[in-house]
């Protein structure tokens, strides 16, 4: 979803348009939990800090002085995952199971990529799942997490690499 394409959504509701908000979630529910989940590395927490986020952004929607309200989103999912990582673990949740309609080599490209991105550090994860999955350029990262753009690029070169170290290890074992 495009700036252009989110901005009069918010504006329509802001004047109570239900409709807009499905639109809304319906564009940007999966790259929200994507974000949750590569920070949280939980599925039922990533789950519910998005509803959480939706519920806020249903009950106060940015107003036109935000500049750049996908960002601003994708910047209250963040807040909200780190919030939580920091809070106490109470247990382990079991892992989540594969879709059993999934075409079996994609579950095992998932699950392998999943295993991949435990390799790298919070700040590492996040950069590469806002970078691929909220499509934020590292400029708009860099932003977010109040680094320089090199400094950005860097994490995410490292973690690239970590990445394909990591992939290529589960292949030879």
């Amino acid at each position: 979803m495009k700036q252009d394409d989110l901005r009069p959504l918010l504006t329509q509701m802001r004047a109570g348009d239900d409709a807009a908000f499905t639109r809304v979630y319906d564009m940007l529910a999966k790259p929200v939990f994507v974000i949750a989940f590569r920070i949280t590395q939980s599925r039922e927490q990533a789950e519910d800090l998005t509803q959480e986020l939706f519920l806020k952004l249903f009950l106060t929607p940015p107003d036109e002085s935000v500049r750049n309200p996908r960002a601003w989103i994708f910047q209250m999912i963040r807040n909200l995952s780190i919030d939580a990582v920091r809070q106490p673990v109470h247990g382990e949740l079991p892992e989540a199971l594969p879709d059993p309609d999934d075409h079996a080599g994609r579950v095992l490209l998932q699950t392998a990529l999943d295993e991949a991105m435990t390799a790298l550090d919070t700040q590492e994860r996040e950069t590469v799942t806002l970078h691929i999955n909220a499509e934020l350029t590292f400029q708009e990262i860099a932003r977010l997490q109040s680094r320089s753009l090199p400094a950005v690029y860097r994490c995410y070169r490292r973690a690239l690499k970590k990445l394909r170290a990591a992939l290529e290890e589960g292949e030879l074992s």
